[in-house]
């Protein structure tokens, strides 16, 4: 039995990058997080009413709408505007990241194959604190 009472803790990755993707599902479902994939901004809209996750690691340059559209739709929805959002992009633009919290995310990370910095900001996020 023992886990099987503890809800894994699902995160869905939105992001068009497929490699980034892989290496990163890989490091979360290390850590024993539940994770699910969508390569473009209409996917990504339909996993998060499907999968229901408990974050959204979202990339801004995306194809089918991007990844602004994205988090608008998540903010502008009763059943998802307080899901959590980590933006996660290989930008470092000031207009983009100022606009992005304008919009509620949750944090902000360029991307970087050193993973551990987001994985620290995942666990904040998502584990019961002591």
């Amino acid at each position: 039995m023992g886990d099987a009472g503890i809800a894994k803790k699902k995160i869905l990755i939105i992001d068009d990058e497929k490699d980034w993707v892989t290496m990163l599902s890989i490091r979360l479902k290390s850590e024993g997080y539940d994770v699910d994939v969508a390569f473009d901004a209409v996917s990504g809209m339909m996993q998060i009413r499907q999968a229901n996750p408990a974050l959204v690691l979202l990339d801004i340059m995306l194809p089918a709408g991007g990844g602004v559209s994205v988090l608008k739709n998540i903010r502008n929805n009763t059943k998802t505007f307080s899901l959590p959002v980590i933006v996660v992009s290989a930008r470092l633009d000031d207009a983009i990241k100022e606009e992005t919290k304008k919009l509620g995310i949750t944090d902000y990370f360029v991307k970087s194959n050193d993973t551990a910095e987001l994985m620290t900001g995942i666990k904040k996020l998502l584990e019961p604190k002591n």
